[in-house]
């Protein structure tokens, strides 16, 4: 009897941690789907208030440079792309890691510009599991041509 009601639990445990890792891959996914579309208000929907987003990259004279950037100044970024050109960040794979209220989520990427490539890099996610479901607390990401 004990052996089953701890099987019961373990599958529990992992159906509800599957659960939070598609949930997880949801946000990042309409994200990305936000800044195609050049929604402001989707984009700015999956963050969390206190979220932030570093890149780390190169600067011009081939300095290694972290950058800070604030949601809002994102948000407008997303909002000032003209209409007529295109943004499409295309994720490799995702390795999500879930504990609680916490998430990571590893992305490797390829960033594409009227249907160039732009960039690659990795995408770092941290979110945090609210009471209105999982937000982006951070974004750390890393530019190479």
């Amino acid at each position: 009897m004990k052996i089953m009601i701890t099987l019961a639990l373990a599958l529990t445990t992992l159906s509800l941690k599957a659960q939070d890792t598609e949930a997880v891959k949801s946000v990042i996914d309409r994200l990305f789907e936000g800044m195609a579309k050049h929604d402001t208000i989707l984009v700015r929907s999956v963050f969390h208030p206190t979220a932030r987003l570093q890149s780390a990259g190169l600067d011009k004279q081939g300095t290694p440079v972290l950058t800070l950037t604030s949601i809002d100044a994102f948000v407008k970024s997303i909002g000032s792309i003209p209409a007529t050109v295109t943004v499409e960040e295309r994720l490799k794979n995702y390795e999500i890691r879930v504990d609680d209220r916490l998430a990571t989520a590893w992305t490797p990427y390829e960033f594409y510009v009227n249907g160039k490539l732009s960039h690659s890099g990795v995408d770092a996610f941290q979110l945090y599991k609210t009471d209105q479901g999982w937000k982006i607390i951070q974004i750390s990401d890393t530019r190479k041509k």
